[in-house]
């Protein structure tokens, strides 16, 4: 008996011994893969916001050429058929919008776009509500003035993020 337990003995330590070689390998893979499932999370979550600022920076460029049938070129005889209401409505989405996107943005981003936001409001009021062409272009101009300083904000983050994408 004595001889029996002996190597029972022995082979439950080898057992061991193995059990722990192979839970340490498992573990060194795990965290392997751990390491490899968050780097893609972290590429993704990137990818999403690349997406959003590049949205965010074609959106203001769409906007600024709604915004410009009413803007500092604007003339009376092309204003008639213009509805002021509707451009206003468009501004006020797309103010909404970028209240929307600012989390996804860096300090300077987040704070031209509260500015920007706070700014539009009492100009997209004024352009709904104006009646004669000089309210009309009062309130475009200012709208577009705004949103054309915001322009080089947007796409100096989105090529900031694009330099960054490109790094990886």
């Amino acid at each position: 008996m004595d001889t029996l337990e002996r190597f029972l003995s022995v082979v439950g330590a080898i057992a061991s011994i193995g059990a722990a070689i192979w839970a340490f390998i498992e573990a060194r893979n795990a965290k392997k893969s751990a390491t490899k499932a968050e780097q893609l999370r972290n590429e993704i979550v990137e990818r999403r916001t690349l997406s959003e600022i590049s949205k965010a920076h074609s959106e203001t460029s769409r906007i600024l050429k709604v915004v410009a049938a009413v803007g500092p070129a604007c003339d009376p005889k092309y204003l008639k058929g213009v509805n002021c209401g509707a451009i206003a409505r468009e501004v006020e989405e797309y103010s909404r919008f970028i209240n929307e996107q600012r989390s996804n943005f860096n300090d300077v981003f987040l704070n031209r776009a509260t500015e920007l936001c706070a700014d539009l409001s009492p100009d997209i009021e004024a352009l709904s509500e104006a009646a004669t062409f000089e309210d009309k272009k009062s309130a475009g101009k200012s709208i577009y003035h705004k949103i054309n300083n915001f322009l080089p904000v947007v796409k100096e983050l989105s090529d900031e993020k694009i330099a960054r994408a490109d790094q990886r």
